[in-house]
């Protein structure tokens, strides 16, 4: 068997590496070897602190709950502050949530320890307005310290109560930055400061901080994919700053810039055409109403409008369970006729979910239309599975004689699969979930 006391402390150290923040601060509390080890550079390329997954791995319940268990957190949370003060410069890609003065004090010693920074994602979930000032005077110094960061992620870090504060963020960054995600933080701020970041190739923020003349700039350098994210923390959602002119403009001068929208809100963007502009470069629309309103044409129609670039359209409202309807639903009252169309006038789309029933046959027929369709996520309880298209939708009768013979679910599967020339199968709803969780759960 091997012998751990031979292990070279570098191998020990790329070991230390793949194992979570409780881990490895169990290793520091083991042997003063193994301490060591830890002190090799490759041991801490990764640090994430976050209260809610610390307790989740230490405590049974998922929470101290007894007072053995809040001595044993804080003999924890010390060993954290050790480990950060001394392992500091060696650590590389940052995440940092902050829920309480205890995961203050983490970010604390990080600011005043790393200087290393690759990657750096700080979320803040619970700050007193004391903090938060102190948190935003640190923040500048540890982001003038670390100008070779790469990413930086920064979210709900609010100064609403300055008036065109600087950004953190600007020249100090301009040769490194490539990707910038400020969601929900620096809302009063003025981005000028953005115009330096001549190598970012990823831009996310809210609605209300869209600038025409930010945009075009950064189109016409490098940035690729500019992320507008709306959830629940996100204030004053409509934004009209930028007309359907402006986005034409910034299409001509940065023909590689793609929109992705995250719209986790109850307004009625879609319907009103209020937010998303036919000119806009629109490659993802994902979104979360919360609210039963029965889909819309409207909203569909819009999405033809980005024929040219579309290739995700995902909406997971009230995704727990489909409409319950008094009698079933017949073709003109679903939303399949919407879903074809876009199907077919959306030839680059690929990832396709909805909230709504659709029958077998008009998933074939989407699928037929359109082979790109390679991410179409479908739950099995909301198939209905029946052939009612209407004669004249589809004149090729080849497709119709195969609609008619696989509609049913018991060759369903296979003949999605067969057109697409790739597996396919229905979700289970714990599967759609989990799916969902993973891909957005980052914009929640």
């Amino acid at each position: 068997m091997a012998d751990w006391e031979k292990t070279p402390e570098v191998v020990l150290g790329k070991v230390f590496n793949c194992l979570s923040l409780v881990d490895k601060v169990s290793v520091y509390n083991t042997c003063s070897t193994w301490r060591e080890a830890l002190g090799q550079t490759g041991a801490w390329h990764r640090f994430q602190y976050s209260e809610s997954r610390v307790w989740d791995e230490i405590f049974e319940m998922g929470i101290p709950s007894s007072l053995e268990d809040l001595q044993q957190y804080q003999d924890f949370h010390r060993s954290v502050l050790e480990c950060v003060e001394r392992f500091g410069r060696c650590m590389r890609r940052i995440y940092v949530a902050i829920q309480s003065s205890s995961s203050f004090e983490v970010y604390q010693k990080i600011i005043q320890n790393c200087c290393n920074v690759r990657k750096f994602t700080l979320i803040c979930m619970c700050v007193e307005l004391s903090e938060m000032e102190l948190l935003k005077c640190t923040l500048r110094e540890f982001l003038q310290r670390n100008n070779v960061i790469r990413e930086l992620e920064i979210e709900n870090v609010d100064n609403s109560g300055t008036q065109n504060a600087p950004l953190p963020i600007g020249l100090k960054q301009s040769g490194c930055l490539h990707s910038l995600w400020i969601v929900n933080s620096f809302r009063s701020s003025c981005l000028s400061n953005l115009m330096y970041l001549v190598n970012l190739t990823e831009l996310a923020m809210i609605p209300h901080q869209l600038n025409f003349s930010l945009l075009k700039h950064l189109a016409s350098l490098s940035l690729r994919d500019l992320h507008i994210v709306a959830n629940a923390q996100t204030r004053g959602f409509y934004n009209e700053a930028i007309s359907d002119a402006q986005w034409g403009e910034i299409r001509k001068h940065g023909p590689k810039l793609r929109v992705h929208c995250f719209l986790a809100t109850s307004n009625e963007w879609t319907e009103k055409e209020v937010f998303l502009k036919p000119s806009m470069p629109l490659a993802s629309l994902v979104y979360r109403k919360n609210v039963w309103i029965k889909y819309l044409e409207s909203v569909c129609t819009l999405m033809t409008y980005h024929s040219d670039t579309l290739t995700t359209f995902a909406d997971f409202s009230l995704c727990q369970q489909p409409y319950n309807y008094p009698v079933p639903q017949s073709y003109i009252d679903r939303v399949d006729r919407h879903m074809i169309r876009l199907a077919r006038l959306c030839p680059r789309l690929q990832t396709v979910t909805i909230k709504e029933t659709l029958s077998s046959a008009a998933i074939l027929l989407m699928v037929y239309l359109n082979k790109n369709l390679t991410d179409l996520l479908v739950r099995r309880d909301m198939i209905l599975y029946v052939n009612d298209l209407p004669e004249d939708l589809e004149t090729d009768f080849v497709i119709k004689r195969f609609i008619a013979d696989n509609y049913e679910q018991d060759n369903f599967e296979n003949a999605v699969s067969s057109l697409l020339g790739t597996e396919w199968h229905a979700l289970e709803v714990s599967e759609f979930y989990e799916i969902i969780d993973f891909r957005y759960s980052k914009f929640s």
